[in-house]
């Protein structure tokens, strides 16, 4: 059995969202391309804030879109759904496949079930141990996470980890969201490699009402992570060039192939040009 493996490196947030459409609706089609799973890794350059297809207007805090346009990032909206999610210093993969038949048949839980098994394995390559609860499907259970009034109402998808998604001490290493047609399954999820607080603060606290002010955005952001975080507190060495976009690339695609006993087809990436 193959998957077909795509690295597309640094792209505008436009081209990353349509290019992942594309690859779900090329599923549609009965070919040897969409015979097998596709695994797209990819950043967003420059950083962007990407919305989820759910959140209408009236979820969309517009101080927040402008603070993130005065700092250059792009604005997009994603497929898939979920809240809000800052893509800077991050390697983001989209997985598109049957839901049918195949490696991973199932319903959409059970489709999270499944890619968090090489989720997983990424970190364990990486010399990390997440929280078991990302394979059991059991979600963190914290101080911020629980009866939390403001991390369940917040605009910024990390704020809150849910069944299958992958924590460290219940701090949120990954936003995983999902969208489906009548033939396949697009999911992507967006990992931060170096996570910066008070940039995230910065840019989501509002100061509008008691249950996001500063002291509140400061406390609960802290139960976001990233790898750099995870792995300097498990005390391993890793250089700049260890936590690079093209290593974790390498890591990421033997950790799909190990995990469903797979082998990558390398695809050109002008193969999504044609978005």
């Amino acid at each position: 059995m193959s998957f077909n493996l795509i690295i597309s490196g640094g792209r505008p947030g436009s081209f990353n969202m349509s290019a992942d459409l594309f690859l779900l609706d090329r599923y549609k089609i009965t070919d040897d391309f969409s015979s097998r799973p596709t695994l797209r890794i990819y950043y967003f350059s420059p950083p962007a804030l990407s919305m989820g297809f759910f959140q209408k207007d009236k979820d969309i805090d517009k101080r927040i879109i402008e603070k993130a346009k005065q700092k250059g990032y792009d604005i997009v909206s994603r497929p898939t759904g979920g809240r809000a999610v800052l893509h800077k210093a991050e390697i983001t993969y989209s997985v598109t496949a049957s839901y049918k038949n195949g490696i991973f048949a199932g319903k959409l839980i059970e489709t999270y079930k499944k890619i968090g098994e090489f989720l997983y394995l990424f970190f364990v390559k990486l010399g990390l141990k997440p929280d078991i609860g990302g394979v059991n499907g059991v979600p963190p259970q914290n101080k911020n996470n629980k009866n939390n009034k403001a991390a369940k109402n917040n605009f910024n998808c990390f704020l809150k980890a849910h069944s299958y998604e992958i924590t460290f001490e219940g701090r949120k290493i990954c936003g995983n969201s999902q969208r489906r047609n009548d033939a396949a399954f697009l999911q992507h999820g967006s990992i931060y490699i170096d996570y910066n607080p008070g940039e995230h603060i910065e840019l989501f606290n509002d100061g509008s009402s008691a249950d996001n002010n500063s002291n509140n955005n400061g406390e609960y952001f802290n139960n976001i992570t990233g790898i750099r975080q995870e792995t300097e507190k498990a005390g391993v060495d890793y250089s700049l060039s260890d936590l690079s976009f093209g290593r974790l690339s390498e890591i990421m695609s033997e950790s799909f192939a190990e995990a469903y006993n797979v082998k990558p087809v390398p695809m050109p990436e002008n193969i999504i040009n044609a978005t």
